[in-house]
């Protein structure tokens, strides 16, 4: 009877709330318990709904896996749309490092799914396409606040760096969250773009104080 009530309550959602609701419990399972946690009954369990309802709305568990993929690189994909490139560089790093997301469990879902990306094309057909998209945004936000500034950079290389620093230090804070705190990681980001004449951090903080 619970479980007939749940279902009923899950049916009154809208298709884009259920589909939400399922890809929020993979990435709760992924978190909990990497991939091998990632099962349809666990999923149900999480979810609160039957097994039919995920049936509906996914082709496979591996369908869920790439469109939680999407869902969790969405945000950072549109903090590239924000704003000028130094407001759009900046909320790369901050929503990056937000707490919302960053923390050990989400960070835990993101190395589960990375460890994927090997095994299954159409996640890694995903994935390419989201790096290429990202990284593409990030090195013309970078080539814009360098020429404000009068900088000649090689910004496809600075893109690199720093979406591989924000990969390490998600990474590193996986296997250690104590070993820095978000600030720090923030900080790691700005000091390497500083390094390259594009001081974010300290224009930001002029800013605030003016």
């Amino acid at each position: 009877m619970a479980q007939l009530q749940r279902d009923v309550a899950y049916r009154r959602k809208t298709a884009a709330q259920r589909k939400q609701d399922l890809i929020n419990a993979g990435i709760a399972c992924l978190g909990k318990g990497g991939i091998s946690a990632f099962t349809i009954d666990r999923i149900c369990r999480e979810a609160e709904v039957s097994r039919g309802l995920i049936n509906h709305h996914f082709k496979s568990k591996e369908d869920l896996l790439v469109s939680i993929y999407a869902d969790m690189t969405a945000h950072l994909v549109d903090a590239t749309r924000q704003g000028d490139a130094r407001t759009q560089l900046r909320g790369i790093i901050e929503d990056s490092f937000d707490a919302t997301s960053f923390n050990t469990a989400n960070l835990r879902a993101w190395l589960a799914i990375w460890a994927e990306v090997g095994n299954n094309d159409a996640l890694n057909a995903l994935h390419r396409q989201r790096y290429r998209s990202y990284t593409a945004r990030i090195s013309a936000a970078l080539q814009e606040a360098a020429g404000q500034r009068g900088l000649v950079v090689d910004n496809a290389s600075i893109a690199r760096q720093v979406v591989a620093l924000i990969d390490g230090l998600w990474l590193e804070y996986c296997l250690h969250s104590e070993g820095f705190s978000l600030d720090d990681a923030k900080r790691d980001c700005f000091a390497l773009l500083a390094v390259y004449g594009i001081d974010l951090h300290h224009e930001q903080a002029r800013e605030q104080a003016t």
